[in-house]
């Protein structure tokens, strides 16, 4: 006990120590990968699909939350749209663009019957190496037939992505637009790694933000998909429980589905 000098009393307790076992169990849920913010697993549960994702949780304020270290209602959104159109994703190869904490891939991942198909990418440091990985690792703990996640920067050394990691069938992105000037590398990137197939697709997700000024977003970007010899189609959400959730906090958001021209 402290002493009036600020000195320790020579009778002292000893600190109890902890059990190892659980401190190793409290350390893997939640150790934060930085400092000064504490990221955690929690089950992000689509009625009987559960993932397990390991990242910011509850956040109260997103003014210092990065793009990819948080789940955005996107994602969840258009989770929900694969998990009632399953056969998207069953059998073919699925690419994620712009992962962050991965929800949307590993949600591709449970339901494709050859996980491996499914790979993630990002270029941000912290989803590579910290968050994704103890995802993936804790989704599909047992097998070798899981996702990975690697790096991946829209428009850049795409000749060599595509030849070490081929083309795919379906392309994700949540939200993956924030500014305008990251449209013409996102679908080169699309129009460069989308397979030949006729019914392959890139499927996004976009939240309108600023309604209070004309969204130059999307023209832009419909423009761009012609460029690439992308068509465009809207993907009707309202039906979407998650997309009805976020509309209650007055957010909106359009899905879209880009093919190429017949």
């Amino acid at each position: 006990m402290a002493t009036d000098g600020g000195g320790v009393d020579d009778d002292t307790e000893e600190k109890e120590e902890l059990d190892p076992d659980l401190l190793k169990k409290i350390q893997e849920r939640y150790m934060p990968v930085r400092p000064d913010k504490l990221y955690s697993f929690e089950t992000i549960s689509f009625g009987d699909t559960a993932v397990d994702l390991y990242c910011l949780h509850h956040v109260m304020s997103w003014e210092n939350v990065e793009l990819g270290e948080a789940v955005w209602p996107s994602a969840k959104i258009l989770s929900r749209y694969l998990l009632d159109n399953p056969d998207l994703v069953r059998d073919v190869s699925v690419l994620e663009l712009g992962c962050g904490p991965g929800l949307t891939g590993l949600v591709a991942a449970k339901l494709s019957r050859q996980p491996s198909r499914v790979l993630l990418t990002d270029n941000c440091q912290l989803v590579l190496e910290e968050l994704v990985p103890r995802s993936i690792q804790h989704n599909f703990p047992h097998t070798e037939d899981r996702p990975e996640c690697v790096y991946l920067h829209w428009g850049a050394d795409l000749p060599r992505f595509q030849q070490k990691y081929g083309s795919f069938d379906v392309i994700l992105g949540a939200d993956v637009i924030y500014w305008t000037e990251y449209v013409e590398p996102l679908l080169q990137t699309v129009s460069q790694l989308l397979s030949l197939k006729p019914s392959s697709s890139f499927i996004t997700i976009y939240e309108e933000r600023y309604l209070k000024a004309p969204d130059t977003t999307v023209p832009e970007m419909l423009n761009i998909a012609h460029k690439y010899n992308l068509t465009c189609s809207n993907i009707p959400l309202e039906n979407n429980p998650e997309y009805q959730e976020a509309r209650k906090q007055k957010r909106n958001f359009k899905l879209y589905s880009f093919m190429r021209k017949s």
